[in-house]
């Protein structure tokens, strides 16, 4: 049995065909698919930040359904009503929010569902609580804005600032300001130069130290000496407070005043040795004395025969000559 299909029913089942497909697709980038069980749940915002019908609705991150439909609220003038479908068998509590969300940093929005603690479930239809987060452009744009207000205020700060300056700074005040930096500079070239010359002087420093850490440390290795002198000071120091200064002292005096006694009769002519000092009769006497025998020892070293005569023959010579007298004898 043979059946013949015509062109024009060819034609139009396939048409019927692409109208199904594309409500299926429609629905399925809605987050709703044909043979699925949904329910509806809304939620009311000041503003919804981008957000768009076929948004992700989520849980934690998975995706559980997605935005239906955003128009405004009709029971609260101002409002914006998003309503969104979500797998009918999820339990969501009546307490829970439904937060708009940033799911990249272009802006991609979705709306995340923050499950309440209730006991109580909502129910199709039904309204929860929204929220809105700002996503990262938006929160950087939130924070900059009131720091581009403080720059503003700052920035005209500064040239209310920079114009009372240029009113207090007249031509004498820049040429003093002027000499004063050439001044400054001065002095930082100064305070160069001597840093140069501290620097320069390091090593000298650098020497003496070690001469004294040298010096520190013949000393540590000399200390059992140190201390050995140290000793025998103390010793010594000891021996000299057990003399008895006080009997030295007036023995001392008491010789001074026995010799002053002796000094006195020398002086006043008692006694031997004062009358030979005193005495010149004396003093000549003597001299002469000791100037004869002078020249009676020359004389006999000078002629011994006068005095020693040895004759072989037994027949003395006589000798008249005088004795001589010694050189220097009259002195």
């Amino acid at each position: 049995m043979n059946f013949n299909i015509s062109k024009e029913l060819k034609i139009g089942l396939l048409g019927l065909l692409s109208i199904v497909m594309f409500v299926f697709g429609y629905n399925y980038l809605k987050g709703t698919g044909v043979f699925s069980s949904t329910k509806i749940i809304s939620s009311e915002y000041d503003n919804v930040q981008g957000l768009t019908p076929a948004s992700y609705v989520q849980i934690q991150g998975f995706n559980v359904g997605a935005v239906k439909t955003i128009s405004l609220s009709k029971v609260h003038p101002g409002k914006v009503a998003v309503e969104m479908t979500i797998d009918k068998n999820l339990s969501i509590p009546i307490d829970s929010k439904v937060k708009i969300v940033s799911l990249d940093l272009l802006g991609t929005k979705a709306v995340s569902i923050l499950k309440g603690s209730s006991i109580v479930m909502v129910k199709d239809g039904e309204l929860l609580s929204g929220e809105v987060e700002l996503g990262t452009i938006e929160g950087l744009g939130a924070s900059a804005t009131p720091a581009i207000e403080n720059i503003n205020k700052i920035v005209s700060t500064l040239d209310t600032t920079i114009h009372n300056i240029n009113n207090i700074l007249d031509v004498k005040t820049q040429n003093n300001l002027k000499a004063s930096i050439a001044s400054l500079n001065t002095t930082m070239q100064n305070f160069s130069q001597f840093a140069n010359e501290l620097n320069a002087q390091r090593t000298k420093l650098t020497k003496t130290l070690d001469n004294l850490n040298a010096f520190t440390t013949n000393l540590s290795n000399n200390n059992a000496t140190i201390s050995k002198v140290l000793a025998n000071a103390e010793t010594t120091t000891g021996n000299l407070s057990k003399v008895n200064f006080e009997a030295m002292v007036s023995d001392l005096k008491k010789t001074i005043a026995e010799l002053q006694t002796t000094l006195n009769k020398v002086n006043h002519g008692n006694g031997s040795l004062a009358m030979l000092l005193n005495d010149d009769k004396l003093y000549k006497n003597l001299k002469n004395t000791l100037s004869t025998a002078n020249n009676l020892l020359y004389d006999i070293n000078a002629r011994p025969s006068r005095y020693i005569n040895v004759n072989i023959f037994g027949k003395k010579q006589k000798n008249e000559c005088p004795p001589q007298a010694a050189p220097n004898a009259n002195d």
